[in-house]
This record gives structure tokens, sequence and C-alpha cells, in this order.
């Protein structure tokens, strides 16, 4: 079997690469094989999101969503007092509160108009030719791509293999999606993020009027078996007395332990080949202190399958260009995020605190040697 551009995976990189090129021309194949139906974290979308989605043809679509608009910001980071302040942009316009898994529907089924075919399969194997990459399924199918988009999220099935894939640190999530017991109140729309000694804590009220709270910390750092122990959770909970304020004054109530997840940073440290490119998580998992994890996801799958139609057409030098923006904008976030985590000095001495701020990033392999 054989493909011009194979897409490695079935999240939001994945489906922006499909979307954008369903135009293309060129025969396209999507392995993807069945995710788990499962509550994602992840609901806060950038306004810089909002003209890829215009980009891919589907704004309108989006809009219909009836997505919550999250332009406000409560923050209490650098200091104890919770300041407000508005993320509207008048060049991109407003940001959104979204169902993370209702989003991934939308963009997958739209994107499921435009591929050729979908395998719902697990690549085995992955080798490289003169003619692009030859990729080996678990049902023992084999099919040959001249280029591959992999979008297949942490795992990074494509560029582990011919790549070290690099852990930042073992940053962990506890997060709860929890109901209003006091349907009465109007909770407050907006994000609002709340420094603490031993980490930092997210919340906001979703489109369906449940409110997401999530911590980011260490797993060191708080009581053991805390995803299975809701005294303990309710415990961490109130040591954080923005957060529970606000869960409380709004009606809601935690019922339940709260999930555990993976937040550690990953890095590839090749981010293409001749004949690969990786995106989404597979190019890099972002600090969620960012809030841009989808944005990359959608940019960098839109990015990946233009350099792969540039590459078809003759320009060789597209994917080498493309990896050379993508490491820029590497580069850029690390800075960035350092200084945000250091600007906390009230808790500089603490653990949580002082491991954010020292943070060791890999360094990226010299252009020109980069993985097959």
């Amino acid at each position: 079997m054989n493909a011009d551009i194979v897409v490695a995976g079935s999240g939001i990189a994945a489906s922006a690469a499909m979307l954008y090129l369903r135009q293309s021309g060129y025969s396209v194949i999507q392995i993807a094989p069945p995710e788990k139906a499962s509550e994602k974290i992840g609901e806060t979308l950038s306004c810089s999101a909002n003209r890829i989605i215009k980009e891919l043809g589907i704004w309108e679509l989006f809009l219909s969503r009836k997505y919550l608009i999250h332009d406000t910001v409560f923050s209490a980071w650098e200091n104890s007092s919770l300041t407000r302040q508005s993320r509207f942009s008048a060049g991109e316009g407003s940001n959104w509160s979204i169902d993370r898994r209702d989003f991934e529907d939308f963009l997958r089924s739209h994107a499921n108009h435009s591929y050729q075919r979908r395998l719902l399969n697990k690549i085995q194997n992955c080798s490289e030719n003169v003619d692009g990459l030859s990729l080996e399924l678990d049902d023992h199918t084999v099919i040959q791509a001249r280029f591959v988009i992999d979008c297949s999220g942490r795992s990074a099935v494509i560029g582990r293999r011919f790549s070290q894939r690099h852990r930042v640190d073992n940053m962990i999530c506890y997060y709860n999606f929890i109901k209003q017991s006091d349907t009465e109140i109007d909770p407050t729309i907006g994000i609002m993020v709340e420094a603490v000694a031993y980490g930092w804590w997210y919340s906001a009220v979703l489109p369906d009027n449940r409110m997401i709270i999530s911590l980011y910390t260490y797993p060191d750092l708080v009581p053991q078996h805390l995803n299975r122990d809701l005294k303990a959770w309710l415990s961490v909970v109130y040591q954080a007395p923005l957060t529970s304020r606000r869960v409380e004054s709004a009606g809601y109530l935690v019922q339940e332990a709260p999930v555990a997840v993976d937040a550690g940073m990953l890095i590839q440290e090749d981010i293409s080949g001749r004949h690969w490119v990786a995106a989404g998580d597979a190019l890099v998992s972002l600090d969620p202190l960012s809030s841009h994890g989808m944005t990359q996801a959608l940019w960098s799958g839109c990015r990946a399958a233009e350099a792969c139609i540039k590459s078809i057409n003759g320009d060789y030098s597209a994917i080498d260009q493309l990896r050379q923006t993508m490491s820029l904008a590497i580069k850029a976030y690390q800075t960035e995020l350092l200084q945000k985590y250091r600007s906390v000095q009230r808790y500089a001495e603490e653990p949580f605190w002082k491991r954010r701020g020292s943070l060791i990033f890999p360094m990226e392999k010299a252009p020109g040697k980069a993985g097959t």
C-alpha cells in the first residue's frame, strides 16, 4: 500500500493536518488506533487559535458549538492578591472555554470527510528507504509513504524511532470536574490561577456549567495516593484559599478523589527528518501554564501538512525551514516559562518553585544533523 502522506494519530494535531490536506490532491492515509472514550483535561483555547480555525475553513461551524468566551483571567501569582486581567485581543479576538472531548470530536468529524483512508491500527515498525518511510502495522500491513506527519501524542511513535525524546520534569496534575449543588448561583466566568507553596491551581467554568479544578505539583510534595483519597484531596484543596473559596461561593461540591495525569514536559531532540515531521505533543509537550497546548497542536499540524505538500512539489527546504521556525518558537517558550516561574518570589525557597525556576532543557542538535 502506498501513500504520498501518512498522518499518524487521531488528536487535535492530526485532525488539523488532515483538514489542511483535504484539498491537496495527494493520497493521504491516517493511521489512528481507536481512543478510549474518556474525559480529557484541557479546556482553554487561546485566541491565537482563531486564525488557524479560520484557515481550516471551519470557523462558522466552530462558532455553532456555543463554547464560552473566556477573556478574563483572575490571578494570584506574584503575590497573594487576586488581580483581574482581560485577555481579549483586538487582532485575534476572544479566548474560549471548550469541552475538550467535544472539540476533538468536532475536529475529527470534519477531518473524516477529508482523508482518503483511515486505518484503525498501530504502527509496529518504521524504517527509512530512498523513497520515504516504510510503516509496518500491527496486522502486518506495510505502507510506503513519501512523508509521515507524527501526530501520535506523547508516545511519538515515529519521532522516537529516529531521535531521542527527553523528559524535562515529572510534574503531575490532579484534577476534578465538579458540579454545582446550588444551581441558583451564577458562577463567575473566567480562568483563575493561584500559586501556593506546593504548586499552582487552575480553575475554570465549562460550557456545561461544571467547573474544572486542577493542581500542578510534584508527586513527592503532596500526600501519597492522593488520586485515591478524597479526604486527603479535600485537605489539599482547602490549603488553596482562593480556589477553595471560589468552589464554595459558587455552590460547587468536591465529591470524588481526583484523576492524576502526567504533566511533565517532553521534548523531541530532532523534530523532523528527511521524510517525517512531528506535530502536537509528539513535537513538544508544553507546560500547562502556557495554555497554548491545543493552539500549538492546531498550528503545528497545519504547518507540518503545508511543509509536506511543498516538499512533494519540489521545495525540498520546506521541512528544514519549518524545523527552524519550530525550534525558535520552542526556545522562546522555554525562556518565557522560566521567567514566569521565577517571578513567584514569595515561594522562591519552596521545593516546587526552586525546581520550576531551574528547569534544564535539552540541547537541540545542530541544523544539518537531523535524524532521518
